[in-house]
């Protein structure tokens, strides 16, 4: 009898993560972009001031300073806030406190430099001048988007799913109406403004829903933890922080690779085109994840390892049964819409397949990662899968974007999440799924 009540009490509990992990994501996938809209804004800012194949190369940096502005704050603000909320309440302020104070700082000397070297930026690198004012504006998106991003972090590591949903779809609805308005005005510089104002909106409502939700779990921000909780910077930070630098200048160096070919422009507009798909099926694993990476976290800090565990393995396959339809979607659909790009974009769909084949060992490395970040052994994934998965992207665009053009960079991406999928899994194996890492386990067991 004994023996069935507990399989009664783990079924229960498997059926309760699963239930609570699919309706947290489901809240999530409300804030899926309205993609037609977001293509009409694209059209409005064409038709005046500067051609769109120097917008999208704009874009990608700008997406690329803005991950190396918010240097993994977000991705730490998410695991300790989950870890700590409901066992060390106290703990949770300070770590929220002290991360608040860095991201303010890091958000701020980035906005600075970007609204510094905008000319050289725009004359040097992209070598279009006229776009030096569209990179002034885009200053302000940076700070934006580096802040609204640790804040929409730190709702997810409260479990505060309702309220996030709810800033983002108000956030959206004021981006299409300003962004629409003002690039039909303004032509590209009007949507670039746009864009500014919408994401300074979006830092007001994001703010709002953290500071209610910290007082409905009577959590305190505090900033006197600096001494107290440095470790979390030094042991978990810094690391995911040169994770995503690496990353980031990595892709940013494959796209001056393929921007400085002779017809370099027309192949980054395919790339950013494909890329920007290619994200829209990785958005429902990338949801699976930040939810799991909430919920695991939070077992972990409660000491629940039933629930740990159905947790990761669960993300894991829904990941693979979310990436698997949406590969297999947008190859059948892939010509119809990349023509909502423009005429000119249809060759792209070579490397879109390319792009939808990378989707996979990415969106499952991710999801495989989940027990290194809760384990806190970043210094290790940097050394063993990130590095390796930057170098080999840099080698490989360098080598096979002088022949294939944007086909080439994509390969280069694909061979080297692949590397980084098969690192990750031979650290997973290492570690195991239980709470302690399997090392420590054999050592308790040999005493």
């Amino acid at each position: 009898q004994k023996s069935l009540c507990r399989c009664r009490v783990a079924a229960g509990a498997q059926h309760h993560a699963y239930r609570r992990f699919i309706r947290i994501a489901i809240i999530l996938t409300q804030q899926m972009p309205d993609l037609p809209a977001i293509f009409r804004v694209e059209k409005g800012s064409r038709n005046r001031a500067i051609p769109s194949r120097q917008h999208h190369a704009h874009q990608t940096m700008v997406i690329s300073l803005a991950q190396l502005a918010q240097f993994a704050l977000p991705y730490t603000i998410t695991k300790y806030v989950a870890e700590f909320r409901a066992s060390d309440p106290h703990r949770t302020g300070r770590i929220l406190g002290m991360l608040s104070l860095v991201s303010i700082i890091l958000a701020g000397a980035a906005t600075l430099l970007l609204l510094f070297f905008a000319p050289w930026i725009a004359k040097s690198i992209l070598r279009t001048a006229p776009l030096s004012t569209a990179l002034a504006w885009s200053s302000v998106i940076l700070l934006a988007t580096s802040l609204n991003g640790f804040l929409m972090a730190a709702l997810v590591g409260l479990e505060s799913y309702r309220s996030l949903a709810r800033a983002q779809i108000a956030s959206g609805v004021l981006y299409l109406v300003i962004c629409t308005a003002m690039a039909r005005w303004w032509g590209l510089n009007g949507a670039i403004a746009g864009l500014a104002l919408s994401a300074l909106l979006q830092t007001v409502l994001l703010l709002r829903a953290l500071l209610h939700e910290c007082s409905r779990q009577e959590i305190e921000a505090r900033f006197d933890g600096f001494v107290q909780e440095g470790a979390v910077i030094l042991r978990f930070t810094l690391p995911a922080g040169l994770i995503g630098c690496s990353s980031a200048a990595s892709l940013w160096l494959a796209t001056v690779f393929l921007a400085r070919q002779a017809d370099g422009f027309s192949q980054m507009a395919i790339y950013s085109a494909s890329f920007g798909l290619t994200a829209v099926v990785l958005f429902l694993p990338n949801i699976a994840n930040m939810v799991g990476m909430s919920i695991i976290n939070f077992h972990k800090g409660t000491g629940n390892q039933a629930e740990y565990q159905q947790i990761f393995w669960g993300n894991l396959w829904v990941t693979a049964l979310i990436l698997l339809c949406g590969v297999a979607l947008s190859t059948l659909y892939g010509p119809a819409l990349l023509r909502l790009f423009g005429k000119s974009f249809k060759e792209g769909y070579t490397v879109l397949r390319i792009l939808l084949v990378c989707t996979v060992p990415q969106g499952l490395a991710l999801a495989l990662s989940q027990i290194v970040q809760c384990q806190v052994k970043l210094w290790r994934f940097l050394f063993a899968v990130a590095l390796p998965r930057d170098l080999v992207i840099v080698f490989l665009a360098y080598l096979l974007i002088p022949r294939l053009g944007a086909a080439g960079l994509a390969i280069a991406l694909t061979s080297a999440w692949t590397v980084a999928l098969f690192a990750t899994a031979l650290i997973v194996y290492q570690l195991g799924v239980d709470l302690a890492p399997r090392a420590r386990q054999v050592i308790k067991n040999a005493a």
